[in-house]
C-alpha cells in the first residue's frame, strides 16, 4: 500500500507538465470560420419540385392521382348511403315493398280502412239498409276478416259453427223430450235464432277492427313468428328479431311523420336502429347466407348496417319531413 502511493506522487510532477505543454497547442489552433454563402444557393431545395428526378415526380403524380380517385369515391359513397332508418337509399321504396315483412304484415288501413267522413257513412249504411228490404234477402252471418287475441281456424269454427249449434240444441231438448212435436222445432228456431245472434255479437268483439295499434302489432309479431322462425313458436332467432325491430322502427317512422316534434320517439327509434345493427352483425358473424338472406326478406341495403351507423340529426329531420337536407 505504501508503495503504490509513492508511486503515484511520484508520476504526478510528469503529469501536470504534459498537461501544460499540451495546453498552447490547443490554443494556437483555431476553428475554420463559417462560410457565407449567396442567396440563390440559400434557397436552394433538393426536395422541391425542380430538382426531383422523372422517377420521383412520376410517383408524386400517380400519388396525387389515387387520392383524387380515392375522395371522388369518398364522395360517390356518402352521396349514395342508404339511410340507416328505412334500410335502403332514400327514394328507393321499391326494395320494401317488395320484401316479404311487408307483404305479410298488416297496415293500420288494411284493418281499420280508410278515413271515411260520417255524413258519406251514414248514407252508405242508408243505401244499403235499403237494397236489403228491398231485395228481402236474410243476411250472411257476420264473418270478421282478422281476429283478434291470436285465435286461430280451429277455435274460430268450434266458436262460429259448433258452439252454437251445440246450444240451441242443449237449450232445445233441455226436458228430455223423447219426441219430436212442432213445440220442440219451434223451440229450437228460437234457440237457433238466439244462437246466431250471440255468434254475430261474439264475432264483432273477436274482430280485430276493435282493437288498437298494440293488437295490431301483436297479430303481426305472430305472423312474423310463423314465417321468420326456423322451428316452430321460435321468437328468439335473430331472424325474427331482427324482423320485430324493422317493423317497429317502420311504425315510428310512420308516426313521426305525423308528428316530428315527438321527441322521445325519435330517441326511440335511434335506439332501436342500433339494437337492429348488433343483431344484424351477429347474425353475419354466425352466417353470412342467413344474414342475406334476411336482407332481402326485411328489404334492408347491407350498407345500411355494416360498419359504423351514423344517424345526424338534420337527415333524420329531413327524412322525417320528407324535405331535402
Amino acid at each position: 500500500m505504501l508503495a503504490r502511493i509513492a508511486l503515484q506522487t511520484a508520476r504526478a510532477p510528469f503529469a501536470a507538465a504534459a498537461s501544460s505543454s499540451l495546453l498552447p497547442l490547443a490554443s494556437t489552433s483555431s476553428a475554420p470560420a463559417a462560410v457565407a454563402l449567396p442567396a440563390h444557393a440559400r434557397a436552394f431545395s433538393a426536395t422541391a419540385p425542380a430538382g426531383e428526378t422523372k422517377a420521383k415526380r412520376k410517383a408524386r403524380m400517380t400519388r396525387r392521382a389515387n387520392l383524387d380517385k380515392k375522395a371522388a369515391l369518398v364522395r360517390e359513397l356518402e352521396a349514395t348511403r342508404p339511410d340507416p332508418v328505412l334500410g335502403y337509399q332514400k327514394g328507393h321504396d321499391e326494395l320494401w315493398e317488395n320484401c316479404l315483412l311487408n307483404k305479410i304484415t298488416l297496415k293500420r288501413k288494411d284493418v281499420w280502412g280508410e278515413v271515411v267522413p260520417i255524413e258519406e257513412t251514414g248514407a252508405a249504411a242508408a243505401k244499403a239498409g235499403e237494397g236489403e228490404a228491398k231485395d228481402g234477402q236474410r243476411q250472411e252471418p257476420y264473418v270478421p276478416k282478422y281476429f283478434n287475441f291470436g285465435l286461430d281456424a280451429e277455435t274460430v269454427e268450434q266458436l262460429s259453427d259448433t258452439l252454437p249449434a251445440t246450444s240451441a240444441l242443449r237449450s232445445t231438448l233441455g226436458d228430455k223430450a223423447t219426441s219430436v212435436d212442432a213445440v220442440l222445432l219451434s223451440r229450437f228456431e228460437d234457440a237457433t235464432t238466439l244462437e246466431a245472434q250471440k255468434r254475430e255479437h261474439l264475432m264483432r268483439i273477436l274482430d280485430l277492427r276493435n282493437a288498437d295499434s298494440k293488437g295490431i302489432e301483436a297479430y303481426n309479431k305472430r305472423l312474423i313468428v310463423q314465417t321468420f322462425g326456423r322451428v316452430e313458436n321460435d321468437s328468439g332467432s335473430p331472424e325474427v328479431q331482427a324482423a320485430i325491430l324493422t317493423l317497429r322502427i317502420r311504425n315510428i317512422f310512420d308516426h313521426l311523420k305525423a308528428a316530428p316534434t315527438d321527441v322521445p320517439n325519435r330517441q326511440v327509434l335511434r335506439l332501436l336502429v342500433h339494437k337492429r345493427g348488433k343483431i344484424l352483425k351477429y347474425l353475419r358473424a354466425v352466417s353470412v347466407t342467413r344474414y342475406e338472406e334476411l336482407l332481402l326478406k326485411i328489404g334492408v341495403e347491407p350498407r345500411s348496417v355494416e360498419g359504423e351507423i351514423i344517424m345526424r340529426k338534420n337527415e333524420l329531420r329531413s327524412l322525417i319531413r320528407g324535405t331535402d337536407v
